[in-house]
């Protein structure tokens, strides 16, 4: 790269000196805060030219201890997904006018810069009234233009419908929550565990252990059996490796649904900062009581409230003659019903355009066959009607269950989710 303005040395306090690239970004809003994320970049630009690891990452950046196991541990993936979340939400606000942009390309942790060209302005000046008579005879142009090219689009797409058998217009629902043509993404719920590394006769063996009372990394010091194990084998780290298989075939059958109908999502791990992906996309995530703890603030702000270990769901501002509690009901050994939660919820405040979609249950391949049968859409439809069609709203799901399959699932009640601002947003 040739040498630039933007590239000369900038000191910042208590920090190695920076180009002014670099400088940018960490005297931003954006980072002001964020000083984990802040190392991280530094790191990355000092280091720029090695070919680095997350195991160097973990331990010489984030202060990981020398047992750290990149193989249990995904401290390093979740960091370097926030960091390079956090740029581009930086040079979508504060750096717009930036020509050089730090980047991460995703499945690598090196930093890089790329050079951003402006488009160059038009210096030729023309008369108004030419302007005026050019852009008249452009617009016509264009317009003949494009009415012959939708004509033959139109003809190409229903012989293509005739043919292969295009997808037909989406339900209601999903009409509603792809309204805002934003990409979305599937949350695959990672549960919390809790790793120790340790070497035995010259091995590496790794011991894992959940709570399933203990829904955040936090919060270890709730866990009795967690200090017991804390005193022989030390400090534990954050281990989220694994997904719910359940819900994983939840994701994977809501997913494919969507792509048939022509409503493609990209799927990601809710340990990958998931409050962070509503700045530019719609989110639906699937879950239960313990692996939807990401989402706490959404969830803090509903009227219906999924219990511990999806066992009943409480209503806090019941209506008139609803119940106040939705309980699980043991209808024999094998059948039973489980109550579970939909909701969808305005996105992040910085993007009140985005959707939340939450599938919250102990079943949620359930609320999915909801949301993707003719019959489950067609229950939707009629009471989100009978609730005067609210643009966000909560339902408390019943699905009836034999063993771990489905015999049947129905709305139990409806709330609007109120807007508490005219930009309507949470």
């Amino acid at each position: 790269m040739q040498p630039n303005s933007a590239l000369s040395p900038k000191p910042i306090d208590g920090e190695p000196s920076v180009p002014a690239s670099v400088a940018a970004v960490l005297d931003s809003r954006c980072f002001e805060k964020a000083q984990t994320l802040r190392n991280l970049l530094l790191y990355l630009w000092t280091h720029r030219d090695r070919a680095l690891n997350e195991y160097a990452i973990a331990t010489e950046a984030l202060g990981r201890a020398a047992v750290f196991d990149p193989k249990v541990d995904a401290t390093v993936r979740v960091q370097i997904s926030r960091l390079r979340q956090r740029l581009d939400k930086f040079y979508e606000e504060g750096g717009k006018h930036l020509i050089e942009r730090l980047v991460i390309p995703l499945g690598a942790h090196q930093l890089q810069i790329e050079t951003v060209t402006p488009p160059e302005p038009d210096t030729v000046e023309v008369s108004a009234p030419a302007k005026r008579s050019r852009c008249t005879a452009i617009l016509a142009a264009s317009t003949c233009v494009l009415f012959v090219i939708c004509c033959v689009l139109g003809v190409l797409l229903d012989r293509a419908r005739a043919d292969r058998g295009m997808p037909p217009p989406p339900p209601a629902f999903w009409k509603m929550f792809f309204a805002n043509g934003r990409q979305t993404r599937v949350l695959l719920p990672t549960p919390v565990f809790f790793a120790w590394s340790h070497r035995t006769n010259e091995e590496n063996r790794v011991l894992m252990f959940r709570d399933t009372d203990i829904n955040d990394f936090e919060d270890a010091a709730h866990s009795p059996t967690l200090q017991v194990l804390q005193q022989r084998f030390g400090v534990p780290s954050l281990g989220q490796s694994y997904t719910v298989t359940s819900d994983t075939f939840a994701a994977v059958r809501l997913a494919r649904y969507l792509d048939a109908a022509g409503m493609p999502p990209s799927v990601m791990s809710s340990a990958s900062a998931p409050l962070e992906a509503l700045d530019k996309e719609n989110v639906i995530a699937l879950g239960t009581w313990g692996t939807l703890s990401p989402l706490k603030a959404y969830l803090d702000q509903m009227n219906f409230t999924l219990g511990p270990h999806e066992v009943f769901v409480l209503n806090h501002h019941p209506a008139r003659g609803e119940a106040k509690r939705f309980e699980v009901t043991n209808e024999s050994e094998q059948r039973s019903v489980w109550p579970g939660v939909i909701a969808l919820l305005p996105g992040n405040r910085n993007a009140p355009k985005t959707h939340l979609l939450i599938l919250a249950s102990r079943h949620t391949a359930a609320l999915v066959s909801f949301l993707t049968s003719t019959n489950g859409l067609s229950q939707f439809d009629q009471i989100w009607r009978d609730k005067g069609s609210p643009p966000y709203f909560e339902i408390v799901v019943a699905a009836e269950m034999n063993a771990d399959e489905l015999v049947r699932v129905w709305p139990l009640s409806l709330h609007a989710f109120p807007l508490q601002d005219p930009d309507n947003r949470p």
